[in-house]
């Protein structure tokens, strides 16, 4: 489990006066990452924080975030992101412009890394679980390493085991549990009638693996109506209500949806390059939270 540190940084927001936040984060396949942005921002309108919040990122599903103020930029390699050149990078000009009070960090430390530093702002960096070499980036001339100094916090938004010192807040969900459909409006928008238990088969975002796990799981055809939403109906946890069991994969989203809705469910870990999912997985089977992470995220930007 992470481990919990003090609090530092003394600004406190107790007038608020338009607080200009930053979102940024990786997450250059699927929508995993850019979710987390929508978790936060759908918590600040939850509280009625005064505040321009901007996401900034690589997704390649940026549509679905149109709700809220986002800009696509693309990743930037070590080369254009070294001490030498960083402050010609889109990265660096992006968010000089958007001139940030707060800037939230998820996953790509090292890509502001070289000029973090400089920026006056507050710095919150979101680690969601990873291997522990995720903090450093091997390079030709020395090693990049993580420093936490960087950060007024440095939050775990789920639970694992890591050798950097991390406050841990529950995981974030785009959704609390008043926001969804009921069983009743989820079923009839989806033109189902439930005389069959409803298994929603959530693999939307690993299309190598669909055919392989459509046949494996192949025998629930038995016992369930089996349930694929297009990929235009997002998000699918608005529909979870309709669902008598959830299988998917082991991604942070599906994992702590799944939890925070007490839906059954059945996991299929996926091959990750800095993760394993079957790790979360085994989390999920003895960690239990009813309030939202974004919502304590909110707290802490709050009294930052």
């Amino acid at each position: 489990m992470a481990n919990t540190v003090p609090a530092t940084g003394s600004l406190r927001y107790t007038t608020i006066v338009k607080v200009n936040i930053v979102y940024y984060t990786g997450g250059i396949l699927g929508s995993g990452r850019l979710v987390f942005g929508m978790s936060i921002g759908n918590a600040l309108e939850r509280r009625g924080v005064s505040c321009t919040y901007t996401m900034v990122h690589h997704s390649s599903v940026s549509h679905i975030a149109d709700d809220f103020k986002h800009i696509k930029i693309p990743f930037e390699n070590e080369h254009e992101l070294s001490p030498e050149r960083c402050r010609r990078s889109v990265l660096y000009k992006t968010i000089r412009t958007l001139k940030p009070e707060l800037l939230i960090v998820n996953h790509n430390w090292f890509s502001p890394y070289h000029f973090i530093d400089e920026l006056s702002c507050k710095k919150i960096y979101l680690a969601d679980y990873t291997y522990d070499s995720h903090f450093t980036v091997p390079l030709p001339e020395k090693p990049l390493v993580f420093r936490r100094e960087q950060y007024h916090r440095v939050i775990a938004i789920e639970p694992f085991e890591s050798s950097i010192p991390m406050e841990r807040i529950n995981p974030l969900v785009i959704r609390n549990r008043d926001e969804i459909l009921s069983r009743e409006k989820a079923l009839t928008r989806l033109g189902l009638d439930a005389s069959k238990p409803l298994a929603f088969y959530g693999f939307g975002y690993q299309p190598e693996h669909i055919d392989r796990l459509l046949k494996k799981y192949s025998y629930l055809e038995k016992e369930y109506e089996i349930v694929r939403l297009p990929y235009d109906v997002f998000p699918a946890v608005d529909y979870y209500n309709a669902f008598d069991l959830i299988v998917c994969a082991g991604g942070y989203n599906n994992v702590w949806e799944v939890n925070y809705f007490n839906k059954n469910a059945i996991f299929e870990p996926i091959p990750m390059a800095f993760s394993d999912q079957s790790a979360r997985i085994e989390a999920n089977k003895t960690f239990r939270f009813d309030v939202n992470g974004a919502d304590q995220l909110v707290d802490i930007i709050m009294n930052l």
